[in-house]
């Protein structure tokens, strides 16, 4: 029987981290997390069936999962870099609300 996507469990992995992601694009993390966490199911599989091409193509879109992960992931470091721009700015008594309606 094939276990589905919310039932794999692969040792070593950890779960996804909520908190490396914006609250908004945590729904495509998590579908991307589980493609991931599934390829790498469906590879280990198919190379223990002998069937390198079948396991190849399965890297192939756990890659294309993972670095959608990284952009999502660098969207959200970026986020935290400007709030703190944001925090410093306003610490230091500048008005970021009229230099966000002047730019």
């Amino acid at each position: 029987m094939e276990q589905t996507s919310d039932e794999i469990e692969i040792k070593g992995v950890r779960e996804m981290n909520h908190s490396d992601f914006l609250e908004k694009d945590i729904p495509m993390a998590t579908v991307h997390y589980k493609i991931c966490k599934l390829c790498l199911l469906r590879a280990r599989k198919a190379l223990k069936q002998g069937n390198l091409e079948l396991a190849e193509k399965r890297m192939e879109d756990f890659q294309r999962s993972l670095d959608e992960l990284k952009k999502l992931k660098q969207r959200k470091q970026q986020y935290d870099r400007m709030k703190e721009f944001v925090e410093a700015l306003k610490s230091q008594g500048i008005n970021v609300e009229n230099i966000a309606r002047i730019g």
